[in-house]
């Protein structure tokens, strides 16, 4: 018994390096196998999403001048393009998507005017501009379906038909396509 361990060293070292050998291999087995589920997950999802068609809507856009002011509506807003994605209906542009959109609002007008854009009646105007002669300004801001944006202008001791503007533009571009539209 010169040469050789006591028993329980032997006994107790040998049965627990294999245990350990053989449950590392298992999770590492395990892991391997998870990885490669989520592998394939991904390619099967990423090919199925190219074999789907887009539900891409056209971008709400619109693009109105208004040139005459009448005492009773206010500048008269017209779209110069048939083909716009948005309608304008009683000198107002009618949202139907919701979410934000780019506004811009330019003019030059021949005498101070006050205007605002108006989208609710119990909000405050987008844009309020106080005794101006011309406006140039963009602005974003979230709306929503239902709402009508229009031109609200008040004039300083002058009939609004006796005010001419220049280059009167309004344009309305959504940002956030997939939110919710009715067309």
């Amino acid at each position: 018994m010169e040469g050789t361990q006591p028993l329980d060293e032997t006994v107790g070292n040998a049965p627990r390096l294999r245990f350990g050998r053989n449950k590392l291999l298992v999770v590492a087995s395990v892991i391997q196998g998870l990885g490669l589920l989520l592998c394939l997950t991904y390619i099967c999802l990423h090919f199925y999403a190219s074999q789907v068609p887009s539900q891409s809507t056209s971008t709400q856009s619109i693009s109105v001048g208004f040139t005459r002011c009448e005492n009773e509506k206010g500048f008269i807003i017209t779209s110069q393009n048939k083909q716009e994605t948005m309608k304008v209906q009683d000198n107002s542009i009618i949202i139907n998507c919701d979410g934000f959109y780019l506004i811009s609002l330019k003019g030059y007008f021949s005498q101070e005017v006050s205007l605002g854009l108006q989208y609710r009646k119990s909000r405050k105007p987008l844009l309020p501009l106080n005794k101006v002669r011309s406006v140039d300004s963009i602005t974003v801001a979230y709306l929503g379906y239902k709402d009508k944006v229009y031109l609200n202008v008040t004039t300083h001791n002058i009939s609004c038909e006796d005010i001419q503007v220049n280059g009167g533009e309004l344009i309305l571009i959504h940002q956030s396509p997939g939110e919710f539209c009715v067309h």
